[in-house]
């Protein structure tokens, strides 16, 4: 017996108990960690290639500690190519094959992010210590070097066992801040010379670094734009972000901003993961790939029926462009959620497998895991093939082998996935308990013949309105229509109309949250009626493209 619920841990004990999650290291595993880090020499370059004079930077959330990745951008002065160096850690550099550091990690497969708690897939030393990039220490890397021409045609790329010197450590929202007192992307003279801008408020940055984040920014803002000119799908489903008192309480949470910072990063890894699948691939040498196949076609029929009720009708629901626009245009409107969320339904899961096949929603046909090693082993299995490749010329893998090790890390990574969805939602019960009476603006983002659902817009919690709460008119349900309608005042209760809602009543042993509607509820929003186009203008970006 854990004890109740309120009582400070219990939750995250709980969680981690029902999901079986590892709470302790082996000693011998804990023993290997200490052993290398007493071998490391923080001058020691290992006869790896030198980039600690490099202007390299990482950009992480502000409570991190482990750091995988850093990150360059320089022209190629003769070229005047785009040349970005993705640098991540070379975990593989401490953790050898077969030994009790690696056992542990394989088992783990994945590191865990709970709410206040992280239970990494290597000990603190390594994970925090050794491997995290950390501002001016020196650090082991795997290096991929590419090379873009002006208009993003892929030129050289390399790969490379090195060492580096982070210059600078940044937080997403400091480099946010940076950005935000820079000319637009794309109003540079050139982009090999670009114009300083003035420090942010309390972010301290040498004119050395200002320069690599306008690089940055405008480099990655032009990979995006690229990446989605090729039929990559992009779904707003932002996650719930938890705040805390100073004694460690819930007391607010919030969704989770995808701003240019973010965005930036995203971009390189993408590119960094790519080419290294792209290396393999055109080796011929087996790897753990990150697949996501093509959804079933009656799961995007079904999509595009219920998109089409909801006002958003696509001409085929097989083109991803069609796909792409209805989920741009709905990005910002009240049907966002249920539009969304019901794209994420028809596709299928990811997952790590050696065969052959696509990134359905990235629109890659190679991809894999590579820059996450310290929090992922699949990058880890992925960087000890690099390594081998760059040391002798050759690199093999069994496929048999790497099929058992996809499926376990598959496995691992849901639970990981679950155990943190289920502990944040645990937590914003438990919030929500002591907030009731509260009202709150919301969406309706599913419609049952018992009542619909309600999504928060600006706090990250959905509940369920109960059709015997909605007192004054008989309600029955419309199914083709995902609404509620009044017999006698004949209102109507639509997926993605807007409400508001007062917390009710909070069930933590069942997970559940009941709403009622609040006396004042907000005027109707003016919606596409369904089976019309929604805007002119999306329809005009939506129409089909060459595929590169």
């Amino acid at each position: 017996m854990l004890g109740p619920l309120s009582q400070p841990g219990v939750d995250l004990l709980s969680i981690i108990r029902a999901f079986g999650l590892p709470e302790e290291f082996p000693p011998e595993a804990l023993e290997e960690a200490r052993a290398r880090a007493d071998q490391f020499r923080d001058d020691d370059l290992d006869g790896r290639e030198d980039f600690t004079n490099d202007v390299i930077i990482t950009v992480d959330p502000v409570d991190a500690r482990d750091f995988d990745d850093a990150v360059s951008v320089t022209i190629d002065p003769k070229t005047k190519h785009w040349v970005l160096t993705v640098h991540i850690a070379d975990v593989s550099h401490f953790a050898k094959p077969g030994g009790p550091l690696d056992s542990e990690a394989r088992k783990r497969a994945t590191s865990v992010y709970l709410p206040r708690k992280v239970i990494p897939m290597f000990p603190e030393v390594i994970s925090n210590g050794l491997a995290s990039l950390q501002q001016g220490k020196l650090r082991y890397v795997k290096t991929v070097r590419m090379e873009f021409t002006q208009n993003l045609q892929k030129g050289h790329v390399s790969f490379f066992n090195g060492a580096i010197r982070v210059r600078k450590r940044f937080t997403y929202e400091q480099v946010g801040d940076v950005l935000a007192t820079m000319s637009p992307s794309g109003t540079n003279v050139t982009p090999d010379k670009p114009l300083p801008a003035p420090p942010a408020d309390g972010v301290e940055v040498d004119p050395d670094v200002l320069a690599l984040l306008r690089r940055m920014r405008d480099l990655a803002m032009m990979l995006r734009k690229k990446r989605f000119r090729r039929g990559a799908l992009e779904l707003s489903m932002p996650e719930a972000v938890l705040e805390y008192d100073a004694d460690g309480r819930v007391n607010g949470a919030h969704f989770a901003v995808n701003d240019v910072s973010h965005q930036i990063i995203e971009e390189f890894m993408l590119a960094a993961n790519e080419a290294v699948a792209e290396h393999f691939s055109r080796l011929e040498v087996p790897f753990l790939r990150r697949v996501h196949p093509a959804p079933k076609e009656e799961k995007l029929q079904q999509f595009a029926a219920f998109a089409g009720l909801l006002g958003y009708p696509l001409e085929r629901s097989d083109d991803r462009f069609e796909l792409q626009r209805v989920l741009r245009a709905t990005a910002d409107k009240p049907e966002r959620a249920a539009i969304h969320y019901s794209m994420l339904r028809s596709l299928k899961q990811a997952s790590y497998s050696p065969v052959q096949d696509q990134h359905y929603a990235l629109a890659s046909q190679d991809y894999c895991h590579f820059t996450s090693p310290i929090r992922r082993y699949p990058d880890l299995q992925v960087h000890r093939l690099l390594d081998r490749w760059i040391r002798t010329g050759k690199a093999s893998a069994d496929v048999a082998e790497l099929t058992v090790l996809g499926d376990h890390c598959s496995k691992m990574e849901r639970r990981a996935e679950t155990a943190e969805r289920e502990l944040v939602k645990l937590k914003l019960l438990q919030y929500l308990s002591t907030r009731l009476g509260e009202k709150l603006d919301a969406v309706i983002t599913g419609v049952a013949d018992y009542g619909f659902f309600a999504q928060a817009e600006r706090f990250p919690a959905e509940g369920l309105v109960h059709i015997s709460s909605l007192t004054d008119d008989y309600y029955h349900y419309e199914e083709d229509h995902h609404a509620l309608f009044g017999s006698r005042s004949k209102k109507r209760y639509r997926l993605g109309d807007r409400v508001r809602v007062v917390v009710a009543r909070v069930d933590i042993q069942r997970r559940m949250l009941d709403f009622r509607l609040a006396p004042d509820q907000p005027a109707p929003a003016d919606r596409p009626r369904p089976g019309r186009e929604p805007e002119q203008s999306e329809r005009k970006k939506g129409k089909r493209r060459k595929k590169d």
